[in-house]
């Protein structure tokens, strides 16, 4: 059931997303020809200077539900009501991160610490296992504030390990705590809203409602193993749902699937929403209850959640038939066909070259895991961004990742299989002076590849995967020798470090060797790891902190030789972005999918973290 169980909170609020957007231009990694106008705006788009943290921000739990379908919204009933879904308060904040320039569509949250607390006393909290977001679409149906987002997404993962402190005398939290026997909470959060006005007293903020539940050892982390709904309704967007039987219950997730009539504004009036079932001999639509979307306050005190008594004879009818969700007894959103899903459960990789991953699948068919399942995997890179003239292409050589052919289907034992997906060498750089390449594959139930009538594919559920270039040093590593490149690039694209470190000097870099071979040190998922964007390889971590590490004689890292000036080039073409930094973002949201600009060592120093 993950946050789909009986036992879960809802909470409502806003969440802060503060990236760079000098990196959203994948032109502005060519350091020959970076500008430094591209660190200012318009050139450097709406936040050039972003610190890249992610924050949730006075969030507060606004209904409680028990395990026998009762639920609370009032303090004085369980004193869990009103208390604050929180961050971290005691080390930096979680940080938000592009798996690449040209994959901006899978933004993870990283090095986040989610609490349950009244001020005084943490009830649970724990790690956020990095995730991404999912089903990106455009929400809002008419524009708000100006450069006020239109978009919304959803992040699902888990919170593992988690501490308990008491229960507060919370009926609620006794039956969370007894839930969750694996030691682990399951949290979905939908965002939409996000303001990028910068002269907005709302800047880089956004709403944000969501769900925390028990988690459950045998279940995805990232996704609902239950029924899942899509359609092409521009109003409604792809959902999951859950039949208990044994509670006689339809739990069905709305959070990300109802239209709004403005960013972050009111639900908009679609029509009378039920949901149910289509009776095949007659093609009426069967209802099995009413969606209160249209109640005050219903979106912010349920996150969009809804449970919907079961009859036998419903739990019978939608056995072997689709659940579906009409708009004026007209179906809008149904499973695909014969009820066939597959997912990824973990949709996102970073793959050193030669490096396999092992990507765990599951086929459910209406709802249930489904052995024997036929799961098709394919290239796809059509999510990717590589549209733009004058971009590095994406997904080029397309046997940059290897372990798959579409000829040949992967058979599910029990509903699960597993895809083992293995990174390419590259013989040179495919992009050039972007790092490795990028690349889309999708998995499929075999009717839906096949095209049947009826099929419906969701455009998130695939596969993104990052290969990274080959990488090695000759010897001792120096400035000038590889390691001046590196840093330059990142020194370029994340001018927030300006104020307490100029990364594309020796002399600054130098002085500061020794916080900055700490910050390289730390593991990817401490939010203090530099660089918090994530794309720096494995390999070329391990070269800069040999360089950090091994000292010359006056104590200070190898400088190495100034190389001879190049002739001098062709002055590149200026990238004219001053249009898209003022025009609305189609193709990404920065609430949902930013680049991060600031890393550990700004956030070590600066002490720029608020104070609970």
């Amino acid at each position: 059931m993950s946050y789909l169980d009986a036992v879960r909170l809802h909470f409502s609020g806003q969440f802060q997303a503060d990236p760079s957007t000098v990196n959203n231009v994948p032109q502005y990694y060519d350091n020959e020809h970076f500008e430094k106008q591209y660190q200012q705006r318009p050139q450097g788009l709406w936040n050039p200077e972003g610190s890249g943290a992610w924050r949730l921000v006075d969030c507060r739990v606004t209904r409680v539900c028990y395990a026998d379908g009762t639920s609370a919204t009032d303090p004085r009933v369980d004193p869990v009501v009103g208390m604050r879904i929180m961050d971290a308060n005691t080390r930096v904040s979680g940080k938000l991160v592009d798996l690449d320039p040209q994959q901006q569509m899978v933004s993870q949250i990283w090095g986040m610490i989610v609490r349950l607390s009244d001020g005084t006393t943490d009830y649970f909290s724990g790690p956020f296992e990095p995730a991404a977001f999912s089903d990106l679409w455009q929400r809002a149906m008419v524009a708000g504030r100006p450069r006020q987002q239109p978009l919304g997404a959803f992040y699902q993962s888990v919170l593992a390990p988690v501490a308990w402190s008491g229960d507060a005398g919370s009926r609620f939290l006794a039956e969370l705590r007894a839930a969750a026997t694996g030691g682990m909470l399951s949290i979905k959060f939908n965002v939409d809203g996000y303001d990028t006005n910068f002269i907005s007293p709302q800047f880089t903020l956004g709403r944000i409602t969501g769900t925390i539940g028990p988690a459950y050892a045998d279940e995805p982390h990232h996704f609902v193993l239950g029924r899942h709904l899509g359609g092409t309704d521009s109003h409604m967007n792809f959902m999951p749902c859950v039949v208990d039987t044994q509670a006689k219950t339809l739990t069905c997730d709305f959070g990300n699937a109802i239209a709004t009539t403005t960013p972050g504004g009111p639900l908009m009036n679609i029509g009378d929403m039920a949901v149910g079932w289509v009776d095949p001999a007659s093609q009426r639509f069967m209802q099995i209850g009413v969606v209160a979307y249209r109640d005050t306050g219903w979106y912010e005190s349920t996150a969009g959640v809804q449970v919907f008594p079961l009859t036998d004879a419903m739990i019978s009818a939608i056995a072997n038939l689709s659940v579906v969700a009409a708009i004026n007894r007209q179906p809008i959103l149904t499973e695909n066909v014969d009820g066939v899903y597959v997912r990824a459960d973990q949709f996102v990789y970073r793959l050193s070259p030669g490096e396999p991953a092992e990507v765990q699948l599951y086929a459910t068919q209406y709802g249930e895991l489904q052995d024997g399942a036929q799961i098709v995997v394919t290239y796809d890179p059509s999510q990717l961004q590589g549209l733009p003239e004058g971009d590095p292409p994406v997904a080029v050589p397309q046997d940059g990742v290897t372990g798959y052919d579409p000829k040949t289907p992967i058979t599910a034992t029990g509903g699960r299989a597993v895809l083992t997906l293995t990174a390419a060498t590259f013989e040179k750089p495919p992009r050039a002076y972007i790092d490795g390449q990028v690349y889309g594959i999708r998995p499929l139930p075999q009717a839906v590849f096949a095209g049947a009538p009826g099929a419906w594919t969701d455009p998130a559920d695939f596969i993104s995967i990052l290969v990274w270039n080959p990488y090695a040093v000759t010897g001792e590593p120096t400035w000038y020798g590889g390691i001046d490149e590196i840093f330059t690039q990142y020194g370029n694209l994340y001018p927030l470090m300006d104020r307490v470190v100029d990364l594309t000097s020796y002399q600054s870099v130098a002085a500061h060797a020794d916080i900055l071979s700490f910050a390289f040190s730390l593991p990817v998922s401490d939010p203090n790891s530099m660089p918090v964007t994530r794309d720096l390889s494995p390999a070329k971590r391990e070269v800069i902190l040999r360089w950090l590490k091994n000292r010359g004689q006056d104590g200070l890292p190898l400088q190495g030789t100034l190389p001879a000036e190049p002739a001098a080039a062709p002055a590149a073409e200026t990238v004219d972005v001053a249009a898209a930094a003022e025009a609305p973002v189609a193709a990404k949201t920065p609430a949902v999918a930013p680049e991060i600009a600031g890393n550990a060592l700004f956030l070590i120093k600066s002490g720029l973290e608020p104070q609970e």
